[in-house]
Parts: structure tokens; C-alpha cells; sequence
């Protein structure tokens, strides 16, 4: 093959080099790397200091969101105790939006600098875990006594929220409360209203329809097929 001519008076063409570009990839890539995992640590550093323990579990299907009070807080006193209880409790919310999701939020919110806190929030379609079940909780309004709410039960508040399903909620608030009883230990009995340590109407619309005996006959019967 003959080589091309070249013009007489030009100066031959010269070739140019290509630049390698791969250090910059790598380089680009190693910056990236670096930027993801700083964010990444920082997030889980945030999620560290405001008491967050973000897992998922489920009871007989139901999402249970385990998102606690920060410990130190005015609502978290962290002392531990026996389980002799669930209290049943409502929230006497019934704006729209009011959801176990939205209680979870003003728990975080107020229980860092008010004495307000309780174990569990339960709507109709999941569960909010707030306090961790062996430590002491402000719900039944008893103080601190000995065998009182406070000190020995677990506190779990139904919402009453006008565009959620109040009788999926108390279904769900059943399969809790059994599945509660039967990992403490405890029997039907020891099922109690907030009313039980307080004296005060709640669970309100469960009460003021007569149909606590009707709930925990379901809360038997749900605690009946975990001891079969």
C-alpha cells in the first residue's frame, strides 16, 4: 500500500495523543464512594442521637414500627420493671391524619420535655413502638406506685381517627394485646382499661358503647390460638 504524498512546503501532520482519561474515572469514582459513605454515616449518626432504633417486625401480619424515645428524655425515665399488664387506652383524636404514624411523631416531639409517653400506637393498618416494653411509661395517670399502671403496665393507645377504620383498629389492638400477654406471660385477666388506675373514661368510645367485655373476649380468643 503507498503512503500518502505529502504537499510540497507543508509540514507533515502531526498525531495526536490521546489523553487517558482513567484516572479521572477512578478518581470521580473514589469521590463518589467517599460522598456516599459520609453521607450515609451521617444519617445513621442523626439517627443515633435522637434515640431511633428503626427496624420493622410484624404481628400476625401487622407492621410494627419500632421507633423509641430517646433515652434521657422527660417521657423515657428508662426504669426497668415487671410486666404484669396491657393497658388499653385512645387517643380521643379524632382529627383526620391522626394515625398511629402522626402519634409517633408528637411523642418524639413532646415527650423529650414533657412526662408524656406510652409503649405502642395502633391504627388500622400498623403499630408504632415508642418506650421499650421493660421500662416504665406515663399513661395510665397513677404516678409511679407499685402494681399501678405506670410502673407495671404496657401502655397501648388506639387511634380514633376520622378517616381511619376504628374497627380494623381494635382488631389490630387485639392481636397485639394477645401477642403481648402470651410473650409476658400473663393471663386474660391482666388485660386492663386506663379506667382500671385512674378512674378516668377510657377507652372512651369503647366504653361509652359497652363493648370492653365484647374486646376482650376477642383479645381471649386471639391469645387462645398463640397457646395452641
Amino acid at each position: 500500500m503507498e503512503r500518502p504524498k505529502r504537499i510540497p512546503g507543508r509540514p507533515p501532520a502531526r498525531r495526536r495523543k490521546k489523553k487517558n482519561i482513567r484516572p479521572l474515572i477512578v478518581l470521580g469514582g473514589l469521590f463518589l464512594l467517599v460522598f456516599a459513605v459520609a453521607g450515609l454515616l451521617f444519617v445513621t449518626r442523626m439517627a443515633l442521637s435522637n434515640g431511633l432504633e428503626e427496624s420493622v417486625t410484624y404481628v400476625d401480619g401487622i407492621p410494627v414500627h419500632h421507633d423509641y424515645l430517646e433515652e434521657g428524655a422527660a417521657g423515657r425515665p428508662g426504669e426497668k420493671r415487671k410486666i404484669k399488664y396491657v393497658v388499653i387506652h385512645e387517643t380521643d383524636n379524632d382529627k383526620m391524619g391522626a394515625n398511629a404514624e402522626g402519634h409517633n411523631k408528637f411523642i418524639h416531639t413532646n415527650g423529650r420535655t414533657q412526662e408524656l409517653s406510652w409503649h405502642y400506637t395502633v391504627d388500622d393498618h400498623e403499630i408504632w413502638h415508642h418506650i421499650p416494653d421493660n421500662e416504665t411509661a406515663f399513661h395510665a395517670g397513677d404516678h409511679m406506685n407499685d402494681g399501678g399502671g405506670n410502673k407495671n403496665g404496657i401502655g397501648v393507645e388506639m387511634c380514633v381517627n376520622a378517616d381511619g377504620d376504628y374497627e380494623q383498629t381494635l382488631k389490630n389492638t387485639q392481636k397485639l394485646a394477645a401477642y403481648l400477654m402470651h410473650k409476658y406471660h400473663l393471663a386474660i385477666d391482666d388485660l386492663k382499661k386506663h379506667q382500671d388506675f385512674s378512674g378516668k373514661n377510657c377507652p372512651s368510645r369503647l366504653l361509652n358503647a359497652g363493648r370492653w367485655d365484647e374486646f376482650k373476649q376477642g383479645v381471649a380468643e386471639e391469645l387462645a390460638k398463640l397457646e395452641t
